[in-house]
């Protein structure tokens, strides 16, 4: 006689399980890799059952996967109204959404589908005449916590789009986003690494309601993948308009621990005597935030890294985007490569080598000593000049052959400092003439002449044998001389499909100052100075949340320099200092409401382009804002006929 058929539901269905004083809500699924005759089953508690029967999620069921935690089959008793917003329903999971119809159809439990209202923060809105059930407005206790920084950093998260990419990257999964958000904005506004985040929780309203303590903290960045990076990488470069500029570079952070492999004894920028990992960025200059990361060993030189920060970029659907690089990333390996991959830049070149140095060389001066055929810039006091590069062979790094054409080089000349270090080439060049004269009147003859004549850049120093005596000798170099006389003073660069003069380029290239500001903020304000990560577990997600909460602070940065705010403020953070104040009550009974706005920090959120609640302005602030939204209509109203 055959048994009964397995429920293929069972491994979903969820029981109470009671373990002395504790109620669990507990699965129970047989373990595959269970030997002998009898099955073995393993439990899986997904948090904590009340008296009333009210569902309480605990960390497995935050960090499970949103389609697994979706197939659970609560019994149709259970009141589970706290997990109903953490799973958002979107185009990317309607396959898991109309089996949860099935589900919910032979449990009896609500979940949330396409047919019910969710809000932006993935909230359900309840129809007309329905109300919410007790464990919805019913608090423990009462709270009056600090919110107004961190809600004006989660409205730009709104407004800069991170917070519909992060949706898109975890799958609709609100709770997922929400904790993204909070330790990103986390570092930012206590400047403290995460194990005293749970302590700050209590005295901050953040976008969760529950502890994120050092343990879950770990947890939830091992989640966190390469993968996810990609394709918020991806989501991020699709917001950038046609022909907007970025600039890649890259700083090193110290890091504490031992066990990462990427820890390097490199070049530390920080000039600490530490080991450090190489953190490379790419920062759009035309929506003022980064748009790319990664990380590399602490040993890797800037130019070994285009490369792969290109196939990065192609693989995440790098769109009309032209890239501003420093002299640190130019090499014959890397034009090639960006040209192949047709993507346009503007790097900063070494004028001693080519294709800049041999275009130097051909500069006339006139006798006062300025140069023929360069314009002259009265403001930046330089002049400067635009060449078309002739075409050149080159191999790309897979050794195949290719032909370099399109490339324009641009050449600035400072006529201050051309005198000033034709000066020093001078007085070096005596100096060594002088320090050979010495050791041939001398009759000096060094050991090794090879590390001698190191020592003399601007002279051939020989000994030669006459009467069976050795005898020092020595040349003037004047290839070497008349090359460096020719870069003297200059600086330039070279650009590719790029339709700029030399005046427009470096214009353009002052902008990547930005970047450099934006290095010194992951550093000092967001307090990331250090790799604080002692294995690898976790690298991927706390870079991650650094990432998502440096697009926010560079969001704000940029409101602070653009608008009057800097005339008001020292730094973007005493803008946050002001918002803080702000604070949110929450009663017993139910009831809420944020604190009522100040003059200066109403002030703030329009310079940031955010609404503030009506209901949290003063009557003063409201009533202008409504005179400027309804202006009257000047001169006599019409007649009601």
């Amino acid at each position: 006689m055959a048994g009964r058929k397995a429920d293929p539901m069972s491994p979903y269905k969820v029981f109470l399980h009671k373990d002395r004083k504790y109620r669990y809500a507990a699965t129970q699924r047989k373990n595959e890799i269970s030997s002998g005759k009898r099955s073995k089953y393993t439990i899986t508690h997904w948090g904590t059952v009340s008296e009333d029967l009210v569902f309480s999620p605990n960390a497995t069921y935050r960090l499970a996967d949103a389609k697994e935690r979706m197939k659970l089959i609560f019994p149709v008793e259970w009141d589970i109204s706290s997990i109903l917003s953490m799973n958002q329903p979107d185009e990317s999971n309607c396959g898991v959404t109309q089996e949860l119809h099935e589900y919910s159809d032979r449990s009896g439990t609500i979940l949330p589908c396409d047919d019910q209202s969710v809000d932006g923060s993935g909230t359900i809105i309840l129809p007309a005449g329905e109300t919410a059930s007790p464990s919805d407005t019913v608090l423990d206790q009462f709270n009056n916590r600090f919110y107004g920084a961190f809600w004006l950093l989660e409205q730009l998260s709104r407004q800069s789009g991170i917070y519909d990419d992060l949706l898109s990257v975890f799958q609709g999964n609100v709770a997922v986003v929400n904790e993204v958000i909070t330790m990103a904005i986390y570092p930012y506004l206590s400047n403290r690494n995460f194990n005293r985040m749970a302590r700050w929780q209590r005295g901050h309203k953040t976008a969760v309601d529950y502890d994120l303590t050092a343990s879950y903290i770990t947890r939830f960045t091992q989640r966190i993948t390469d993968d996810h990076r990609m394709k918020l990488i991806g989501l991020r470069l699709r917001r950038q308009p046609d022909g907007s500029f970025a600039a890649c570079d890259s700083t090193t952070r110290s890091a504490w621990g031992k066990c990462l492999a990427d820890i390097r004894w490199g070049k530390n920028k920080d000039t600490r005597e530490l080991p450090n990992t190489l953190e490379v960025v790419v920062y759009s200059i035309s929506t003022h935030e980064p748009v790319y990361y990664r990380t590399f060993p602490g040993n890797t030189m800037d130019m070994s890294t285009i490369r792969t920060i290109i196939s990065d970029m192609k693989a995440a659907g790098i769109r009309d985007l032209t890239f501003i690089t420093d002299r640190g990333y130019t090499s014959g390996d890397n034009i090639v490569s960006m040209i192949e991959a047709e993507i346009p830049f503007i790097m900063c070149a070494k004028t001693c080598q080519k294709p800049i140095a041999p275009l130097l060389l051909d500069i006339e001066y006139t006798p006062e000593g300025t140069p023929k055929g360069m314009e002259h810039d009265t403001s930046r006091h330089i002049c400067y000049k635009q060449f078309d590069v002739p075409p050149y062979k080159d191999k790309n790094p897979d050794g195949k052959e290719i032909v370099v054409e399109g490339l324009k080089a641009n050449v600035y000349l400072n006529l201050r400092t051309r005198l000033e270090e034709l000066l020093l080439l001078d007085e070096k060049m005596e100096a060594e003439e002088k320090e050979l004269r010495k050791a041939v009147k001398e009759g000096y003859c060094p050991p090794d002449i090879k590390k001698y004549n190191a020592l003399f850049m601007y002279h051939k120093v020989v000994i030669n044998e006459n009467d069976g005596k050795r005898h020092l000798d020595y040349t003037r170099n004047d290839e070497r001389y008349a090359k460096d006389r020719a870069v003297c003073g200059f600086f330039s660069s070279i650009t590719y499909k790029v339709n700029q003069d030399a005046k427009e380029s470096l214009e353009t290239y002052r902008l990547r100052d930005e970047q450099e500001k934006y290095f010194g903020q992951m550093k000092d304000q967001m307090s990331f100075h250090t790799q604080r990560n002692s294995s690898e577990d976790g690298k991927d997600g706390r870079l991650f949340t650094l990432f998502v909460g440096l697009v926010l602070s560079s969001k704000l940065r940029w409101y602070w320099n653009s608008t009057n705010m800097r005339d008001e403020y020292e730094s973007s953070l005493d803008m946050l200092d002001e918002m803080e104040t702000i604070r949110f009550s929450e009663y017993t009974d139910g009831t809420s409401h944020m604190t009522t706005f100040s003059a200066k920090q109403a002030k703030i959120c329009d310079a940031c382009n955010v609404d503030v609640p009506n209901e949290c302005l003063p009557r003063a602030l409201r009533e202008a804002k409504e005179r400027r939204q309804n202006p009257k209509k000047r001169g006599r109203p019409k007649k009601v006929e």
